[in-house]
């Protein structure tokens, strides 16, 4: 298959397959596919900076020219070695000019693309996927087991180690774009540098600014019914541009942790020992909120808003352009659903 999923994309970013030379990384975290466009470049010249051996094409202009692509593909080096014609796929379509490299694939370049979020049914795409002489990589916005490696990857590579309940809530402040998670997580890494141990209070020092972006708000508008509240808020997190990932992945976690401590409840536990459960610890000052949430609702009517955000969470990565509207739209449901439950 031309498509890689999970440790084939990492095993193919150290070392390209020589049997496949042309290159999609494509979707809707840009930052991802930068970062894994760069690694396959690297990977494949030594030097980016070398005009004789790293060609750059913006896409659009291979619309009037479709046969440049594979022209440049099948140059042969001035000075040997493998060249790179490394290809940023604007608007308009270029699958023709990629359909001739794939018929007749170069043996000493490699033709990289990048390119944002395409459709299934995209020439590019079902060109690339279709074609035994082509990787095909998606990059969508990280999920929390993703964010959790990149923690650890980043900490262990600064010879640092994180305590568990730090990494938690590092995660759950990181928004989807890998770019932007990975400045964050450096810029922790730094901050602890010559401590050994990353922990809760390195992460609230560093991601202060996060917390105060209201996130943590937006989750107990929401899980606490209140509708009007939520909606300010949200308007305020559009203005900031709070990462719609960010703010989805809180809440399904929110909802989680909620579930969890409500089952306790309904088991017969004091609402206060339930909220015990939660990881990473309620702040202080959320567990009055978080207690009154409790009261709005039921363990099956959690589990059912449980999945509904789940799909909501799928649907924003799919359809990027809707994304804002799709998250204020649950959020806004999930609210109606708890103001529903206090009127009970």
């Amino acid at each position: 298959m031309a498509i890689l999923k999970g440790p084939e994309i990492d095993r193919f970013l150290a070392a390209p397959d020589a049997r496949r030379p042309v290159v999609l990384i494509y979707g809707p975290d840009a930052g991802l596919v930068s970062e894994r466009a760069r690694a396959v470049a690297k990977a494949t010249a030594a030097d980016l900076e070398d005009p004789f051996s790293v060609i750059r094409i913006d896409g659009d202009s291979l619309t009037g020219a479709p046969g440049r692509l594979a022209e440049e593909a099948h140059t042969i080096g001035m000075f040997g070695g493998k060249r790179l014609v490394w290809v940023r796929a604007g608007e308009k379509p270029i699958g023709p000019a990629v359909a001739e490299v794939l018929r007749s694939p170069p043996s000493d370049s490699v033709v990289l693309i990048e390119a944002g979020d395409l459709k299934r049914t995209a020439p590019l795409r079902t060109e690339a996927e279709r074609s035994a002489h082509a990787a095909v990589i998606a990059c969508y916005p990280d999920n929390e087991g993703d964010l959790k490696r990149l923690v650890a990857d980043e900490a262990r590579a600064a010879g640092l180690s994180v305590e568990p309940e730090a990494t938690t809530l590092l995660v759950s402040l990181l928004g989807g774009d890998r770019a932007a998670s990975r400045g964050e997580i450096r810029k922790l890494c730094l901050y602890a540098h010559g401590t050994g141990r990353i922990t809760v209070a390195d992460v609230e020092a560093v991601a202060g600014e996060t917390l105060q972006l209201g996130v943590s708000e937006i989750v107990d508008a929401a899980a606490g019914g209140l509708a009007p509240a939520l909606e300010r808020l949200l308007a305020r997190a559009v203005t900031a541009d709070v990462p719609v990932a960010q703010v989805m992945t809180t809440m399904s976690r929110h909802l989680s942790m909620l579930h969890k401590a409500r089952l306790a409840v309904e088991s017969g536990q004091p609402a206060a020992n339930a909220l015990g459960s939660f990881q990473p610890p309620l702040h202080f000052s959320r567990k009055a909120a978080v207690e009154r949430q409790l009261q709005l609702w039921t363990s099956d009517r959690l589990e059912r808003f449980i999945i509904r955000i789940a799909e909501a969470t799928f649907d924003t990565r799919a359809k990027a352009d809707l994304a804002q509207a799709i998250t204020s739209r649950t959020l806004m449901a999930i609210a109606l659903a708890a103001a529903a439950g206090r009127k009970r």
